[in-house]
């Protein structure tokens, strides 16, 4: 059959794609990814980055910030050694304290993604949904809160919730868990190449929204 026409972002394309998936794909359970799918967090991720480093003493240039891995801690220590002689001067916990500091003073910076969120909406009233982030939990509860998407989601996984980040499939294999649904019978959304490799690792459909046609890649 045939998959749906990927929306713009009016209301009545994503009422058409979301009928149009329910009919051709249908996912028992919808999983979201949160930065960049849902909402663009790329200034405040940054943002809050920046200051988290410059409280630690640390200034690096802003095209290696833009780059760099910033969920993923331990390659974001290495990084800052082997590219700028840095080693960060405090634990995970303290620097993920720090961040989330910096990050929720900044919420106002939040932009939902217009056609992702009004799919989310069309989607969660006829499926269960969650959310599945390699964020901070109350960083993506804010952000959510922020977008007027707080009530969409049940489920959440955030980092705290996993061992292994993206692309590792714990957080997928997590909120289907959660959702009380097989992992093949859910439906990922995600925008990096970390994430549709974690949502194919926990044999779940995914979508990569960065692609115009918006096709349901099969593990």
């Amino acid at each position: 059959m045939t998959q749906p026409q990927a929306p713009t972002n009016t209301p009545s394309d994503a009422a058409a794609y979301a009928r149009g998936l329910l009919v051709t794909v249908r996912p028992g359970a919808c999983v979201f990814d949160f930065d960049g799918t849902l909402v663009d967090t790329s200034t405040i991720n940054i943002d809050a980055a920046r200051a988290t480093l410059a409280d630690l003493g640390l200034t690096v240039p802003e095209p290696w910030l833009r780059q760099a891995p910033l969920a993923d801690l331990t390659a974001l220590r290495h990084l800052l050694l082997t590219d700028h002689g840095l080693p960060l001067p405090c634990t995970d916990a303290e620097f993920v304290h720090r961040a989330r500091a910096h990050w929720l003073a900044r919420t106002i910076l939040v932009k939902p993604v217009p056609r992702v969120t009004a799919l989310a909406r069309r989607l969660a009233a006829a499926v269960p949904t969650a959310v599945a982030s390699a964020n901070d939990g109350h960083v993506v509860r804010a952000g959510l809160n922020a977008a007027g998407l707080a009530g969409l989601f049940p489920v959440l996984v955030a980092r705290e919730h996993v061992t292994h980040l993206k692309p590792h499939p714990d957080a997928y294999l997590l909120a289907a868990a959660q959702l009380s649904q097989a992992p093949h019978r859910c439906l990922a959304f995600e925008n990096t190449d970390e994430g549709v490799t974690a949502a194919l690792a926990a044999t779940m459909p995914v979508i990569d929204i960065r692609h115009r046609d918006w096709t349901v890649q099969n593990p």
